[in-house]
């Protein structure tokens, strides 16, 4: 029986790093829209001055809540596509 440790490291080295992308990225993906759409409702700031609702960070928010719902879908499918497979019939080609 051959051990390929090169191929063991580089299977390794994919898991780390999407568990790394997965497991923090994503979340911090979601903080900075959590920070654009605070930063676009406008109101009143700390020191009592008052700042205008900025509708760029808004949709920016946005698109990013967009992005972070999709992957979310994705991985969704992705673990339940055999299931999805074999009650009800659809083939998802999700990779």
């Amino acid at each position: 029986m051959d051990i390929d440790l090169s191929s063991i490291f580089s299977s390794s080295l994919n898991v780390l790093l999407t568990g790394l992308v997965l497991g923090a990225g994503l979340p911090l993906l979601f903080s900075v829209g959590i920070v654009l759409a605070d930063r676009g409702a406008g109101g009143e700031l700390a020191d009592g001055s008052v700042a205008a609702p900025n509708p760029a960070a808004k949709h920016g928010a946005r698109a990013i809540f967009v992005l972070v719902a999709l992957i979310v879908l994705y991985g969704l499918l992705f673990i339940t596509r055999k299931s999805i497979s074999h009650y009800l019939g659809i083939d998802l080609p999700l990779g």
